[in-house]
């Protein structure tokens, strides 16, 4: 081999394992540190700990962009392009149905109503909400189309969050972790990290306020899995975390709107079942593409 190969193979060389499961690190206790102070001087009710929240998504950006500035190996694999551009929608439509499946299984089953919505055989009455088109009775198809572009535009203005999360989860740790182990075993990773980076916040019960242990410690891994089993498949069939960073707004968006717009005539514990195994339903059939023929490589 000659020098100017030698040279070139070097430059290729990847992100070390060891310099992985530090980043992994710093981004958690970075996490810890700013979460931590905020819930136990303020409380999770208070604005500015709302605030911090917000903030402490740039964090695993921030800390991938210093990586990538220290080391050559950390520029590499990262997937921040803008990609195949037919991926976009796929994550905002796939969470928007997981929202309006959970609302549907919910009220057949009698456990909770819309505060928002009112379903007849000819269309929605539509009482409230930030529907960008508009309040009162609606035929389905402008009903469809008001849920279809209220997505897209909260999703849209959301990425102002979530880009800070999914360029290092799915744009930068996934494509360095893929160089060490399968796709799927790199998608778990992350899953675990990005679990953990939630922990805080979990357990003083941000996202599960009535059972905090049994959501932190069981429901929001498995959500975890599940939603990472699919950004991660969106990353893999596009080429670029934008797909995933539209989804997660998504969720934060449209689809938690419609969870906290329930009135529950229970406990909100079987709401948040039906919801992780719909996530986890969705993570399943990523997973199982992800393991079939062509199915954990780009797309042309």
């Amino acid at each position: 081999m000659t020098r100017a190969a030698i040279g070139i193979e070097n430059l290729r060389k990847p992100m070390t394992l060891r310099a992985i499961a530090l980043y992994a690190f710093l981004a958690i206790a970075l996490s810890w540190c700013i979460q931590l102070p905020a819930i136990l001087l303020l409380g999770l009710d208070d604005s500015v700990t709302k605030a911090v929240f917000v903030l402490v998504m740039w964090s695993p950006t921030v800390l991938a962009l210093a990586f990538m500035a220290r080391s050559r190996a950390a520029r590499e694999n990262v997937r921040w392009r803008l990609g195949k551009l037919r991926y976009l929608p796929i994550g905002i439509g796939v969470e928007t149905m997981i929202a309006f499946a959970m609302l549907g299984i919910l009220m057949l089953a009698g456990l909770a109503t819309s505060g928002w919505f009112t379903f007849a055989a000819s269309g929605v009455s539509v009482a409230g909400g930030p529907w960008v088109l508009g309040t009162g009775f609606q035929h389905w198809p402008l009903w469809l189309l008001n849920i279809g572009a209220t997505a897209i535009t909260f999703s849209a203005v959301g990425l102002v969050a979530t880009t800070g999360e999914e360029f290092a989860w799915r744009g930068f740790v996934q494509g360095h972790l893929e160089q060490h182990c399968s796709v799927v075993a790199a998608i778990l990773w992350v899953a675990l990290i990005w679990w953990a980076w939630h922990l805080p916040g979990l357990i003083a019960g941000y996202n599960f306020p009535e059972t905090p242990l049994l959501g932190a410690l069981v429901l929001f891994p498995l959500q975890m899995i599940g939603a990472s089993l699919f950004f991660g498949w969106l990353t893999v069939r596009s080429g670029s975390f934008w797909p995933a960073a539209l989804a997660h707004a998504a969720v934060n968006s449209i689809q938690q709107g419609v969870f906290d717009d329930l009135r529950l005539s229970g406990s909100a514990l079987y709401a948040h079942l039906f919801r992780t195994v719909l996530i986890f339903a969705v993570g399943a059939i990523c997973w199982w593409r992800l393991r079939s023929p062509g199915g954990s490589r780009e797309v042309p």
